[in-house]
């Protein structure tokens, strides 16, 4: 009585265990029908987003997968196995199989994300190139342009009329110095041009001549900070989504394997040595 009871429990437990597999396997072929639809093979962009969403729901499956297996293997432990010959209508042979498809997919992505990742951070860093040398030919025309020299004297007139109001006054100069919020060279400045005004001109003027070549290291840095970031982003994504897939190849070609195995069909090629007598 209680061995009955027993093997009517681990019955139903593979059961259970198998129908939970089942449901993760066909719920995420769903997931992937939804996600490959419409494809867009000519978007580098979709393929990158793509393959990276593939793997993220790749253990899903193949959790699914294993479940399956697990509950034929409890059933075959317990002596619960079915005693049908037909290979077709074994679960077993369709997860061996799919798990084996699954399996070159996610090797194929492997090499084909790496080179969309490395085709995409070439076209962002040339992207990246243009849109910086369009803005020096813009500054190099604003540099020429009369506004831009009128825009330039009037900052010079703004600072200069800021500069001399603290150098008037002595309480107010005291306050932004003990604050700390100018920088160095400008405390400098008006420590000298207490004593010598043609200090505060020969500054404005420096600042005035040197605004082309900061507004152009303001752009090449910008450019180098985009560049930096396109680089990490693009070693990011063919490090992690490149190595999960490999890994999910790994395992569901394993998991094929040993499916595929408990049917005895990669056992069949194989001949057993024959013993002749004397």
């Amino acid at each position: 009585m209680t061995s009955t009871t027993n093997r009517q429990f681990s019955f139903q437990a593979s059961s259970s265990i198998k129908l939970v597999g089942l449901i993760l396997i066909l719920s995420a072929l769903v997931d992937y029908l939804v996600l490959l639809f419409p494809p867009n093979l000519t978007d580098r962009g979709w393929l990158i987003q793509t393959a990276s969403s593939l793997v993220d729901r790749g253990v899903v499956p193949l959790v699914g997968m294993a479940l399956v297996l697990m509950g034929y293997w409890m059933d075959s432990v317990l002596g619960n196995a079915p005693k049908s010959r037909n290979n077709i209508a074994d679960l077993r042979l369709w997860v061996g199989i799919l798990a084996s498809l699954f399996g070159l997919l996610y090797l194929l992505i492997f090499p084909m994300h790496l080179n969309n990742t490395r085709l995409a951070r070439r076209d962002a860093l040339s992207e990246i190139s243009q849109q910086a040398a369009q803005a020096e030919t813009q500054l190099e025309s604003q540099l020429g342009s009369q506004q831009f020299q009128q825009e330039i004297e009037q900052r010079k007139v703004q600072l200069r009329a800021q500069l001399t109001g603290l150098i008037q006054d002595e309480e107010q100069l005291n306050q932004v110095i003990a604050e700390g919020n100018l920088p160095p060279q400008i405390l400098q400045v008006l420590e000298e041009a207490r004593t010598n005004p043609a200090v505060l001109d020969e500054f404005l003027e420096q600042q005035a001549d040197s605004l082309p070549v900061q507004l152009l290291t303001q752009i090449r840095q910008r450019q180098q900070e985009l560049e930096d970031e396109a680089k990490t982003r693009s070693l990011k994504s063919s490090l992690q989504t490149g190595m999960s897939s490999l890994l999910l190849a790994i395992g569901y070609i394993a998991l094929g394997w040993t499916g595929l195995k408990g049917l005895g069909l990669l056992n069949k090629g194989r001949r057993k040595p024959s013993s002749n007598p004397g």
